[in-house]
């Protein structure tokens, strides 16, 4: 198995780092953090013409990936996304578009799918109750109602609802979990931007009265859900542990630079051993959050055996790894790590809403225990 990115893979990277150093770096979230929305429409629609959107989704539908492995490319555009923070729905983009172009017939992949993949319409994901990937969670309810289904409940921490043209709800029918396409806005859904720690993305809580969903909005037959939410976990977990990857490897790099500009009884800060012990450390702490993000990408890109136990892996360690990155690093930078005019913050909040956003890294390790206790019996 090759760890590395090949030469088309690199060329992406290499693309989407210099689309982001021009129309969106780090400095332009500044102006957006306390604003209603950090979502700019057309630095999203640009960037869905390199791929942001497009990599799960097939090519009679406007997609097409770089490789045959369209999750390992996904990382490779997440990181650079982490790098810079991006504050735009990629996760639940493509775990939406992924979704779509499985369970969705003909005519949805059409009419959902193919301008979701062209960047011309935006999806929000309203996965459960609580922001995690358990379908135990799930706050929706369905019922039967004029040849369809009839929504009530909520569902909350859903990204960028406000801005979206269409949701993906997760709901529970009487046969069980389903999915079901709403597009926005519609009659009887509420949206309410939540404030929480992350100050360069909006989350909302996404309310459901009454919404009369036509029988083809749904996503295969009522109750037919576990698996594809099951695999919209995964999908979710692999991305998200990229752009973690992304965030603390462009943190690192602030944190060592600082280390060597900063001056103190005449020498650089880097140069004394206490810090360039921890510097190590993160350092390990990084590669191995890297290590673990990429094997869960080509795990499942190749559907290997362990492909849920490699998610499960990079969903529990990645987020604990980046919280420790982050909290390190503020550290290390000192006084001036806690002030407003630097960005070591943004990616402390970013790392500490990470760990509870689909799965929290306990809900991850107990999903990994499970999953070799079961392992061992088969054996």
């Amino acid at each position: 198995m090759n760890f590395a990115y090949d030469e088309d893979q690199r060329l992406l990277r290499e693309t989407t780092r210099r689309f982001l150093e021009e129309r969106h770096p780090l400095a332009a979230l500044r102006p957006n953090l306390e604003t209603d929305t950090t979502l700019d429409r057309a630095v999203w629609r640009d960037g869905a013409q390199l791929g942001w959107t497009a990599m799960l989704a097939p090519a009679e539908n406007d997609g097409g990936s770089v490789s045959e492995q369209p999750i390992v490319d996904l990382i490779a555009l997440a990181e650079e996304l982490g790098r810079v923070l991006y504050p735009g729905p990629f996760l639940a983009a493509n775990v939406v578009a992924d979704t779509l172009a499985r369970c969705g017939d003909e005519a949805q992949r059409k009419d959902w799918l193919a301008p979701l993949a062209r960047g011309e319409r935006i999806a929000a994901w309203c996965a459960s109750g609580d922001g995690s990937a358990d379908a135990s969670a799930i706050a929706v309810t369905a019922t039967p109602a004029g040849g369809g289904l009839r929504l009530d409940g909520h569902a909350r921490w859903v990204h960028d609802a406000h801005a979206a043209d269409f949701l993906l709800v997760a709901c529970r029918a009487p046969q069980g979990e389903t999915l079901a396409l709403v597009p926005m806005p519609a009659s009887g859904v509420g949206v309410r931007v939540l404030k929480g720690l992350d100050l360069t993305r909006r989350f909302c809580e996404v309310t459901f009265s009454g919404v009369q969903v036509p029988s083809d909005a749904l996503l295969g037959a009522p109750g037919s859900a576990a698996p594809a939410l099951a695999r919209m976990a995964n999908v979710a977990s692999v991305i998200q542990a990229g752009e973690a990857v992304g965030a603390m490897e462009r943190l690192f790099e602030l944190t060592v630079q600082h280390a060597k500009d900063r001056v103190q009884f005449g020498r650089a800060i880097g140069s004394f051993q206490a810090i360039k012990h921890r510097l190590a450390d993160l350092w390990i702490e990084l590669e191995g959050a890297r290590a673990a993000a990429h094997y869960a990408a080509l795990a499942l890109a190749d559907e290997l055996r362990d492909r849920e136990q490699a998610v499960a892996t990079a969903g529990c360690y990645v987020r604990e790894a980046a919280s420790q990155l982050a909290g390190e690093s503020l550290q290390i930078h000192g006084g001036v790590g806690f002030t407003w005019e630097y960005d070591v913050h943004l990616f402390l909040r970013r790392a500490k809403a990470d760990q509870v956003l689909y799965g929290d890294p306990s809900w991850h390790a107990e999903r990994l225990c499970r999953l070799l206790e079961a392992e061992v019996k088969e054996v």
